[in-house]
Parts: structure tokens; C-alpha cells; sequence
């Protein structure tokens, strides 16, 4: 394994994925930590809001082809292979596996072929979580989210990663936990929590429990990962534990706004979830509002311990109160939250990136 330094005299550091909601708060932490430049490989439609007035290089191309990936990786010393499709439901679940598992069998075949460093590889900590509601995961814990497509994907190229490390391929696994903070203009399922905690007249809390983690630290321990991480070990990159109800209670402190919360069990939204499902189906062919793979996985939590994370790679932790008022204030600015009393208050605010 190379040092810190040593990346640091990298000729060229390229991140697919870079554009998104965790890679591109990756870039803009490579472009402060190193004097190198950096190439940001992202499909042709992708929104490059979080890329805007960056010093990057940037490439137009498909991760499931040969040919593009080829030429993002040529002349790259260093890849963080971040891009993914992650989604709880798809009018063709097929696209995971041709982008999750795909996709990266051909990024490592090409950093195989061309020499490339060090790989920092965004698997999920899908990988270990769902061992239960009062179980936590780290990264020694089995693979317990079939109900999930998306999990199965990243669980499938979890094992290939590993298996590359062991053929001589110089690759950092990380797993993020749930990513809140600013810059998710997908938004993700999770970011998905926030940005319509405030579109009903009553907050509601799910009975689950999940970790979250700022973006920002998350993004953080991907260099981290790079700089310190062990080839072909997993890290998970998490903060804290909170039950979906705790995390609705925080959020309403953050905004200054007291509305009722509603604590529901999961196994009560599954008519709500398989009919919200078929309408995307058969009507819309958009993002249902829930499925029952939600449920499902809320019915098992996503507990985890990022101890090795914090005590390998230094990762770092900031107030989820923080957290929170960021990503409200991002998702006001972009027109993602619209309720009039949570406008009010951060419409007049700077969002903060970085």
C-alpha cells in the first residue's frame, strides 16, 4: 500500500459517480486535500448542481461500457468507483445489476489492466445491516437483506471486490450508512426522509431504527479509506444510531416547528406501500411514495458500529443537529421542501457544502 504522500503525487485521480450526492463531496475534499487533478466520470443526463464552479475534469460516459470506462480510467493512478444506482424500486430492477454488479466488474478489469494504485470502492453497508431491531452490525456480520434488489447488487460486487483484492488489485472497500446533509438533489431514499418530513399536516416516525451519517464525513472517509484503509477490508462509514421517530423529533427542533408525531409500526403501511407500488407501476412509472421493501427492511433496522471506521481511518463526526438544519436548508434553496413555516425560516439562509 502506498502513503498519504505518495497519492498525493498521483498524476490523475478519477471518481465515477462524481456528480452525485456522496461523490461529489468526495471531489471537492480531493480538491482541497491534494494538488492533483481530478477526473469526474458521470452519465450524459446526470444534474452537475453539486459540481458547479469546480476545477474538474470531467467525462461523459456510461459505466456500463467497456469502451468509456476504458478511456475515465486511462492515465489515472487512483479511482474511487462511487457511481451506482441506488433505489428501493425501478420500473427495470435490471438496471442495478447491469450498473452495481457490471459496471463494476468492468471498472476493476480495467484498473487490473491499466496499473491503476489503489481503488476505493462505495459498496452499502446493506452488505451487514438488517440483522435486527435490537442487533447491531460491523463489517463481520452476514449478508440479511434479500427483500432488497438494490442490496443483492451491492452484496454481489461487495464479493467481487473482495475478490479482486485477493488477485492483487489494491482495493478499500467502504460502506456508507444512511448519507443526510447537502447537495442530494435526487433525492436518495434517505435524503427522501427529510425532504418530505413536511408535506403532511402530521409528522410521522416508523418504528425502525437506522445510522446516519453527515455526507460530508462520509465523503471524508472514502480519502481516508484511501489514505489509511487496508487492501481488501470493508469499513463502514456510519455515525449515529437513531429510531426514525428520535430522528423526526430532531428535525423538528432544528426547523422550530412543534406538529404531531405519529409513531407507526410498519406491518400498518403495507396496503399504503403495495398500493402507492402498483400506481407507480401501471400509472405514474415514477418513485412510489413507499414500498414494501421499506417495510421490510424498517421491520429489521439498519443498526451498525462504525468503530473500525473511527479507529482505522480517523472518521470523523459532527452534530446531527447540524446535520439536519443543512440539509433542510439545501432542500428550501432548490425548491425541494415548500411548506411555507419551514421556508420562512431558511429560504434567507446560505446552504453550506463543504
Amino acid at each position: 500500500m502506498a502513503s498519504a504522500e505518495e497519492f498525493r503525487g498521483a498524476t490523475k485521480i478519477l471518481v465515477t459517480g462524481g456528480a452525485g450526492f456522496i461523490g461529489s463531496h468526495v471531489v471537492r475534499i480531493l480538491l482541497e486535500r491534494y494538488s492533483v487533478p481530478v477526473r469526474v466520470m458521470h452519465l450524459p443526463h446526470d444534474n452537475m448542481i453539486n459540481l458547479k464552479n469546480l476545477d474538474v475534469e470531467l467525462f461523459s460516459g456510461d459505466i456500463t461500457s467497456a469502451e468509456d470506462v476504458s478511456t475515465a480510467v486511462a492515465g489515472c493512478d487512483v479511482v474511487f468507483h462511487l457511481a451506482a444506482v441506488y433505489a428501493l424500486w425501478l420500473p427495470d430492477m435490471t438496471l442495478m445489476d447491469r450498473v452495481n454488479v457490471g459496471g463494476t466488474r468492468l471498472l476493476f478489469e480495467e484498473c487490473v489492466k491499466q496499473g491503476v494504485e489503489r481503488v476505493v470502492y462505495t459498496s452499502s453497508f446493506a452488505r451487514f445491516a438488517g440483522q435486527g431491531l435490537d442487533a447491531t452490525c460491523d463489517e463481520t456480520s452476514p449478508f440479511k437483506l434479500n427483500c432488497s434488489y438494490y442490496s443483492r447488487t451491492k452484496y454481489e460486487s461487495h464479493q467481487m471486490a473482495e475478490r479482486y483484492a485477493k488477485n492483487g488489485l489494491d482495493v478499500v472497500i467502504v460502506n456508507p450508512a444512511c448519507p443526510l446533509g447537502p447537495g442530494d438533489y435526487g433525492p436518495t431514499p434517505t435524503g427522501r426522509l427529510i425532504a418530505d418530513a413536511f408535506s403532511l399536516p402530521v409528522t410521522m416516525g416508523v418504528h425502525t431504527i437506522s445510522n446516519y451519517i453527515d455526507v460530508r464525513d462520509c465523503a471524508m472517509g472514502h480519502v481516508l479509506a484511501l489514505e489509511k484503509g487496508r487492501t481488501g477490508e470493508s469499513y463502514i462509514l456510519g455515525d449515529k444510531n437513531a429510531s426514525h421517530p428520535d430522528l423526526m423529533r430532531s428535525l423538528q427542533k432544528v426547523v422550530g416547528l412543534k406538529r404531531p408525531l405519529i409513531t407507526v409500526s410498519p406491518n400498518a403501511l403495507y396496503p399504503v406501500a403495495y398500493l402507492s407500488q402498483a400506481i407507480a407501476k401501471y400509472v405514474t412509472h415514477k418513485a412510489p411514495f413507499m414500498t414494501p421493501v421499506e417495510l421490510e427492511i424498517s421491520n429489521v433496522g439498519l443498526i451498525a458500529d462504525p468503530s473500525r471506521a473511527k479507529n482505522e481511518l480517523g472518521l470523523p463526526s459532527r452534530p446531527i443537529e447540524q446535520t439536519l438544519r443543512d440539509a433542510v436548508s439545501w432542500f428550501v434553496q432548490n425548491g425541494y421542501i415548500t411548506n411555507k413555516e419551514v421556508c420562512r425560516k431558511f429560504e434567507q439562509e446560505d446552504g453550506v457544502l463543504v
